[in-house]
């Protein structure tokens, strides 16, 4: 009985930590040391590798084992069904499509004149907004321990690289008022999203809902980091890091 409560302990404690991790994880992108002969965009290729290998193989996979509890749910205008799983996968592509867009713009100042004043502020509360909910999920479902997977440090650790260059990306679009204010807004999300796990735990329906939103945002955003920027991103670090993390997940 005693090995069995230390063992517990010991899992809680880890899930602790994996939660404290991927919320220090914000503050990387500032601080992170050079390494010598790994240059900064290595580090983002791989992580995107890692983030599309673990969405694929794991990610989907589990949306699919959560598709029965999607029958007759009523989302926005339609009522959903088993065959509309993938659409979720769809709408969180659309959604961070659609964030990343508005911050794209604003940088630019070519706002159209249907979004009204909405100033650099409002687009940065906006989009911070969006990944507000995308962390807590994040937190929530490691503590919960439904990662797809039955190891939650593989999961950690893919959203670990995932939110890394995520944070690398919020911090071009805007600056100082991101690292002042919305890393520390976005690791606190985190652990609020495990505290949160601890407490209440989620309908099958409504896990469904947003476990394909955060695939759809994990794809969107591991493939946006590197496609437009295809001179600056390293292939030999995204296929290295695809390949690894791939025959890693594929062993279990």
């Amino acid at each position: 009985m005693d090995v069995l409560a230390g063992t517990a302990v010991g899992d809680d404690l880890l899930v602790a930590m994996l939660v404290l991790g991927i919320a220090v994880v914000h503050f990387l992108p500032e601080y992170l040391p050079s390494i010598p002969f790994v240059s900064r965009r290595s580090i983002l290729s791989a992580a995107g590798g890692i983030s599309i290998v673990y969405a694929f193989l794991h990610l989907f996979p589990e949306l699919d084992a959560h598709r029965n509890a999607l029958e007759g749910v009523d989302l926005i205008v339609a009522t959903l069904t088993a065959e509309h799983i993938y659409i979720l996968v769809f709408i969180g592509i659309a959604l961070f499509y659609g964030l990343e867009r508005i911050a794209t713009l604003s940088e630019a100042t070519e706002l159209p004149s249907s979004l009204g004043r909405f100033s650099d502020q409002s687009v940065f509360w906006v989009h911070i907004g969006g990944f507000v909910v995308y962390n807590a999920f994040i937190g929530y479902v490691l503590v919960q321990g439904r990662t797809g997977t039955e190891s939650s440090l593989l999961f950690a650790f893919a959203m670990g690289f995932h939110l890394f260059g995520n944070d690398e990306a919020m911090e071009q679009h805007y600056h100082e008022l991101y690292s002042d204010v919305g890393q520390w807004i976005l690791a606190a999300a985190v652990i609020v999203g495990g505290l949160g796990a601890l407490v209440y735990t989620l309908s099958d329906a409504a896990f469904a809902i947003l476990l394909g939103f955060l695939t759809g945002g994990v794809i969107f955003n591991a493939i946006k980091d590197e496609l437009p920027r295809t001179r600056e991103s390293r292939f030999w670090a995204f296929a290295l890091g695809s390949l690894v993390y791939a025959l890693i997940l594929l062993s279990l």
